[in-house]
């Protein structure tokens, strides 16, 4: 049996290049599992060139990572008292990948609903055309309202800043407490650990003061996450510009942008839609005798 141990920071260096050799969606970013260790008590087993990510709270695994055999490493995977091993976020290539590898040993395959809205970072960049008349009129309103707007990446000489905003923002949600935390907690460590989890981030400010800020990692060449975007409600628009300003930015590297789930909120479902995704990254569950 694969030995399982708490994660780290420091595994970033060996999980990374494991992470990204597909972009298999923002579970499968080293900040997101890293960050939410404590909410889903996170492990990580190696195996020679093979890694596998355990959520100790569901008792669910990530799909292994590496090429190691497939069957062999899932084999060494501590199993459930049903003596089941339960795997989530599955991507499509993946769940043909687990059923050619164990057939009439695969229980279910059921489709989750936090499928991740993906999208061109030229159409955000750049808002082109009819359908996007819309969101270039959000973003010209806020830059009527708010002349001396101004956009700035995030580093060592205003993260404070970002992080006091991200302090006030989440002081004034309301929602599930545990859920809330997690996110909070997620947020806050993020830009507490900015750089060694190699994160790319920005912020808006009106009036010298930052109102907004996001930030995210790659997830495989050509893709990136964004991870996390706040914006002070009262700021109508500022969500729109910080939008649109760091597709600008990440636009010459990524083609892709993702911009993760809905979280099961409509209205937040409207607006990822509203964007116009290339495609929404579905997933499944997939479980295995």
């Amino acid at each position: 049996m694969l030995e399982f141990r708490k994660i780290s920071v420091e595994d970033r260096e060996r999980l990374l290049p494991l992470l990204r050799e597909k972009d298999r969606g923002c579970e499968y970013t080293f900040s997101n599992i890293y960050l939410y260790r404590n909410f889903y008590d996170t492990n990580v087993a190696y195996h020679k060139d093979s890694a596998v990510v355990m959520f100790g709270r569901t008792g669910a695994y990530l799909m292994p990572l590496g090429r190691d055999d497939l069957t062999q490493t899932v084999e060494q995977l501590p199993a459930g008292p049903d003596g089941t091993r339960r795997f989530v976020c599955i991507t499509k290539d993946d769940t043909v990948a687990l059923t050619d590898a164990f057939g009439s040993r695969v229980v279910s395959v059921t489709a989750q609903v936090d499928g991740e809205y993906v999208y061109r970072s030229s159409d955000l960049a750049d808002l082109p055309g009819k359908k996007y008349h819309s969101k270039r009129n959000h973003c010209s309103r806020f830059e009527r309202l708010y002349p001396d707007w101004s956009f700035e990446m995030i580093g060592p000489e205003n993260i404070s800043e970002a992080a006091a905003m991200n302090a006030a923002w989440y002081a004034g949600m309301e929602g599930s407490e545990d859920d809330l935390r997690a996110d909070s907690a997620s947020s806050a460590g993020s830009l507490c650990q900015f750089e060694k989890l190699g994160l790319t981030g920005a912020l808006l400010r009106v009036d010298g003061k930052v109102i907004a800020w996001c930030c995210g990692e790659e997830i495989a060449q050509g893709s990136f996450c964004t991870h996390v975007e706040k914006a002070e409600r009262e700021f109508d628009g500022a969500y729109s510009v910080i939008n649109r300003e760091f597709a600008k930015v990440l636009r010459d590297r990524y083609e892709y942008i993702n911009r993760e789930d809905d979280a099961g909120d409509e209205g937040l479902r409207r607006t990822k839609m509203s964007y116009e995704p290339v495609y929404i990254l579905e997933k499944n569950t997939v479980i295995i005798r």
